[in-house]
């Protein structure tokens, strides 16, 4: 299954959902999707070569596992069920590890930005609207940033 479609996925559990169902399938959605982020970050981090990848990859890594466990708390709190993330196998495709994790991150990223913008008219929960809001901003600039390095890195 691609990025793309795996992203598809989430969106058509989510459109049709608001308020807490939305809420809770929003954060179930994320915590998988913010833990393959994190598997491929690790995989940046033992394998780039570049310092700004794996600046940028343990800074994914510490981001997302923080959003992971405030939407773990979330759940507890609504007694809803915590999805157990299935690690991710990374294997290292042609051009590096840099690039793979640039190019990947870059639909990856547009995966969550997607989630977050239905947020914002789907859920009236301040922190998940808060949580939408960051990742919005946050990962619209990491996607900008990967495409400048792509031009530069090997």
């Amino acid at each position: 299954m691609t990025m793309q479609d795996m992203n598809a996925a989430d969106m058509k559990t989510l459109r049709p959902l608001k308020g807490q169902a939305f809420d809770i399938a929003f954060a179930q959605r994320m915590i998988v999707h913010h833990g393959m982020a994190v598997d491929m970050a690790q995989y940046a981090l033992k394998n780039a070569r570049d310092a700004r990848v794996k600046k940028n990859a343990q800074e994914v890594i510490t981001v997302q596992n923080r959003e992971i466990e405030q939407m773990k708390g979330w759940l507890n709190r609504w007694k809803a069920s915590v999805p157990k993330a299935s690690p991710a196998t990374m294997t290292e495709v042609k051009g590096g590890a840099d690039r793979w994790f640039l190019t990947e991150m870059i639909p990856h990223h547009q995966g969550a930005i997607d989630m977050a913008k239905l947020a914002q008219t789907r859920s009236t929960n301040r922190n998940v609207l808060n949580m939408a809001a960051a990742i919005l901003n946050t990962q619209q600039a990491e996607i900008n940033q990967y495409r400048v390095w792509l031009k530069s890195v090997k």
